[in-house]
């Protein structure tokens, strides 16, 4: 069968960790082009495609019934799980929205993960609050990757329940982390609390397997967020608050564990 749409790297990169033969939960579907491609490329079953806002609900189905596509995906309105009925889909595929908004998707139907085997997720924002509470109900970490679109770069995390890095051995990931920066620390004079506490919130914002086979996406992440840390500190500069120069050496000190990430790659 030909595929009738073209995904933009971001949406190939959810794709292509689906399972094949995957019943699909394509949630903020959009224009369902993402189960759409997987369905006509051969890759799912079938799909239950959901929006909660009605301009792209109705894209949706105007793009499946336009490909007389009825039968194998399903578009409904409704908000995040909500729509799904009970063993119903064994993939859910989110992209786009926040990470805390994606877990107040999940905590709201335990009852649909409960049947789900993979999920796939793309968050825009508390990607480290979302892959540590995933891990933590017992999710697995098969894979993330880095994608870059439209000058923005994404992360694509892909969840099981019978495969990939649990949290026990990705907290070993940590710690060998903590290891290679702290002489870094005795250099900066960091104490300890502070410095278990600002390597922990780095590993997981980078993500522990992305840091572990660094790309060219990743050495322009901690571009990025350097330039970040710069601007909050000369902003902080300006300030005469009387605690503003503790506020400065806590993110100083950031930023300096930051380019002892990128020196590793």
């Amino acid at each position: 069968m030909t595929v009738s749409v073209i995904l933009g790297p971001r949406l190939q990169t959810v794709a292509s960790f689906v399972p094949e033969g995957s019943k699909l939960g394509d949630i903020g579907t959009d224009h369902a082009y993402l189960p759409i491609s997987l369905y006509e490329g051969q890759q799912i079953a079938k799909a239950v495609a959901i929006d909660v806002h009605e301009g792209p609900y109705l894209s949706a189905l105007n793009a499946v019934k336009g490909r007389n596509l009825e039968a194998a995906i399903n578009v409904r309105f409704g908000d995040g799980l909500m729509p799904l009925k009970v063993g119903e889909v064994n993939t859910l595929t989110l992209a786009g929205m926040g990470g805390r908004t994606m877990l107040e998707i999940f905590s709201a139907r335990p009852d649909i993960l409960e049947g789900v085997n993979d999920l796939i997720v793309q968050p825009q924002g508390a990607e480290g609050a979302l892959r540590l509470r995933l891990l933590e109900e017992g999710w697995r970490l098969k894979a993330e990757q880095l994608v870059e679109e439209e000058d923005r770069i994404y992360v694509v995390m892909a969840f099981s329940k019978v495969v990939g890095w649990n949290i026990a051995e990705l907290l070993e990931i940590e710690r060998v982390w903590f290891q290679r920066l702290y002489p870094l620390a005795k250099q900066e004079h960091m104490l300890e609390t502070e410095f278990n506490s600002l390597i922990h919130g780095l590993v997981w914002h980078f993500g522990p397997l992305i840091l572990e086979e660094p790309t060219n996406l990743l050495t322009e992440q901690f571009n990025e967020y350097s330039g970040r840390l710069l601007r909050q500190i000369q902003q902080m500069k300006k300030s005469k608050s009387a605690e503003i120069e503790t506020k400065i050496r806590a993110v100083s000190l950031k930023l300096a564990l930051v380019e002892g990430l990128r020196k590793w790659q």
